[in-house]
This record gives structure tokens, C-alpha cells and sequence, in this order.
């Protein structure tokens, strides 16, 4: 369904009793048939394509690492980390809660991942950081920590002490964070923007917010009294330019589905105010930033885990895409 249909929609009265009753615009859920949902020839991912329009939109990039998968970790958030060592290698972070025995809850320590984007380690694993147990619903890293959601929580350690972890060989021992606080929502997933991050809620059901936060020089974070509308069952987003992208999914045998809407607009989400295109199941984290000169956006499936292995579309590598190209998907028919 289009633009024209929902102002349509919105302009269409009905005469009872003398009065005269106007439809509101329907707002776009998640599996809202006003996204783009034409099937393709996908062939870059394991089951039936998403949509043609995804599958020219999105491409194949590293694998998740084997240790997070094989060790029944299951990916949830995403970040980007440029240069995170030095050397002009970036990275990406992905947060996993451990389900050992598949049933879809945390049973022991989670932990932060990193894989490399760019140079001669291209696709290589890192080690990775044992952290308390949480969902870990989104990562992000911003003003020189990184920052775990989960459980309405904020947990927090400095750059240091993740690259160390990274750097170095697995460990067994948990490393407590810097510092923890409660935040407004469930911290079900973060995304960032600049140098604030961006913190929001999932849920089934209905449309709900987030949260844009600002980190202190200590790490710990104060809301700047803003707060943006996001799609339900939204698990993760990213900013392009002045573009949110949301990606939105729930259950392995549904497809997942990925929104573009301006960062501007702070009414609620309608088919009029963004554009959406059906994705694999079971989207999770987003990320956006530049590697090897050229700007994507990242996004990282739970589908691929072994709590997931029966799903739709069983995906074990990120998936990538041209920022301009996403965001310039905005005002076009969906």
C-alpha cells in the first residue's frame, strides 16, 4: 500500500446519523502488507528469498564468528568500532546471550564479540569478553565506552578494557562492568548517533520509543529529553545520515522486515512517514559506519545460533548494505 492510498485512507468519511466519522491513517506494523513483499532469486542466504527488494539491497559480508555460534551463544546487538587498534583495522561487536540448552533464555555468562571488517585479518574472529548474564539486547560504543542493554539496564566498560579482552585469549572469568543504571524502557536494543545512543524498547504489539542519551566523560549516560516513535518488535537500529533504519522481526518462521524513516519526524510511525521492505527472519542488530572507504550498514541475524537452527532462513553471516542506497529508499513506493 502507498502513500496515495493511505492519505486515501485518511480523507475517507463515512455518513452515520448525520455525522461524519474520519479514518486515521493506519499505522505500519511490522508485518504491515504495505511493505515492499515480492519474493526474489536470493543466493546469498540459505532459504526462501526475503524480497526481491532486499535481495538487491543487501549482500553477503564476514561470518559470525564460529566461537560465538558453535559455543551456543545466540547474536543479538550490533556496533561498529573504526580503527579499533591502531593499525587501521575495523571491527564489529556483536553482544550474545548464552542458551546452552536451546530453550531461548540466558543460562550462564553472556559475552561481547568482535570480527574484523577490513585489511589482511578481514573475517577473523577475535577472542571474546565474558559479561554478566543479560539478553544483551543491543551493543553500542560511543565517547569511549561501550555500552550493553538488557532488563531495563545499561551496563558499561571503557574501550580499554574491551580491546584488551579482544586482544587477548579467551577467558573464563566474567568482567564486571564499569557501571550499571536504569534507563527509561527495557534497554531491549541501542544504536548510535554521533556521539549520543540511542536506547528502546521491543515489543509484540504496539509501536513504542526511544530514548537518545548523551555519555558523560565517566561513561555513564544522561537523557537529553528526546525521544523518537520506533515499529513494534523493533530489535535493532542504526542512523544514516538524517535516515533511522529499524530492522523489526519475531519468531523463526516469519520473515523480519527493515524501516527507513527521517530522524526528523517525531509523530507516529504510518506508511506515509516510512518505507519498509520484507527481510530473512530474524533480524537483530544494526550498525552503520565507514570501513575501507566505503559507508554500510551491517545488520546480524539470530537465525543462524543453535536456539534458532529450524528458522526460516538459518543465517551465519552478516549481511550488508550501501548506506546511501538504504537510506535513499525513503519516499519511493513500499
Amino acid at each position: 500500500m502507498g502513500r496515495r492510498r493511505t492519505l486515501a485512507m485518511a480523507l475517507a468519511a463515512t455518513t452515520l446519523g448525520g455525522l461524519v466519522a474520519v479514518a486515521a491513517p493506519q499505522a505500519a506494523f511490522a508485518e504491515d502488507a504495505m511493505c515492499r513483499t515480492t519474493r526474489g532469486d536470493s543466493d546469498f542466504y540459505p532459504g526462501p528469498s526475503a524480497s526481491a527488494t532486499y535481495d538487491s539491497t543487501f549482500h553477503n559480508s564476514v561470518e559470525v564468528p564460529a566461537g560465538l555460534l558453535e559455543g551456543r551463544y545466540v547474536p543479538q546487538g550490533l556496533a561498529y568500532w573504526n580503527n579499533w587498534n591502531g593499525t587501521s583495522e575495523d571491527i564489529l561487536l556483536i553482544s550474545a546471550y548464552h542458551d546452552g540448552n536451546g530453550n531461548k533464555d540466558p543460562d550462564g555468562p553472556s559475552a561481547i564479540f568482535g570480527v574484523v571488517l577490513s585489511g589482511d585479518r578481514r573475517g577473523t574472529g577475535l577472542g571474546r569478553m565474558l559479561i554478566p548474564t543479560t539478553h544483551a539486547g543491543g551493543i553500542a560504543m560511543a565517547g569511549g565506552y561501550v555500552y550493553v542493554g538488557g532488563e531495563g539496564r545499561v551496563r558499561y566498560w571503557s574501550a580499554k578494557v574491551v580491546r584488551n579482552h579482544l586482544k587477548g585469549a579467551n577467558s573464563s572469568s566474567t568482567v564486571t562492568p564499569k557501571d550499571s543504571h536504569g534507563v527509561r524502557g527495557k534497554a531491549s536494543f541501542l544504536g548510535r548517533q554521533g556521539g549520543s545512543v540511542w536506547i528502546g524498547d521491543f515489543d509484540s504489539d504496539s509501536h513504542q520509543h526511544m530514548w537518545r542519551y548523551k555519555p558523560r566523560d565517566d561513561g555513564s549516560l544522561r537523557y537529553t529529553d528526546t525521544k523518537r516513535w520506533v515499529p513494534r518488535k523493533t530489535q535493532g537500529m542504526a542512523v544514516i545520515g538524517k535516515k533511522f533504519v529499524f530492522g523489526t522481526s519475531e519468531g523463526r518462521s516469519d520473515r523480519s522486515n527493515v524501516w527507513v524513516r527521517p530522524t526528523s519526524l517525531t509523530t507516529d510511525i504510518t506508511d506515509g512517514t516510512s518505507f519498509c521492505m520484507r527481510a530473512p527472519s530474524m533480524i537483530e542488530g544494526l550498525a552503520y559506519g565507514t570501513s575501507n572507504g566505503n559507508a554500510h550498514l551491517w545488520a546480524v541475524y539470530e537465525s543462524g545460533s543453535y536456539t534458532y537452527r529450524d528458522s526460516v532462513n538459518p543465517i551465519k553471516n552478516i549481511h550488508w548494505a550501501d548506506g546511501s542506497t538504504l537510506a535513499g529508499l525513503y519516499g519511493k513506493a513500499d
